[in-house]
């Protein structure tokens, strides 16, 4: 429970982040912000998970990305 909870802060901050780097550009939409999300978190190997109670703005701070299964094999 604590990995996904990480993983959300580190993404949200992430986005944070860039968004003050892109301030040019307008800010995404919530179905792009989600496309995003999944694509990052399937690359890792995980899958979107819906926070209980969550709806706000943002698809960062709805879901978190949950990764199940074996370590990472970097450790033997």
């Amino acid at each position: 429970m604590r990995v996904p909870a990480l993983i959300l802060v580190a993404v949200t901050g992430l986005l944070g982040v860039s968004a003050c780097a892109t301030a040019g550009e307008p800010n995404p939409t919530y179905a792009e912000e989600m496309a995003q999300l999944n694509a990052a978190c399937q690359a890792r190997g995980g899958i979107l998970t819906p926070i209980a109670g969550a709806t706000g703005p943002r698809a960062a701070n709805d879901y978190a990305c949950e990764i199940r299964g074996g370590g990472s094999g970097r450790i033997n």
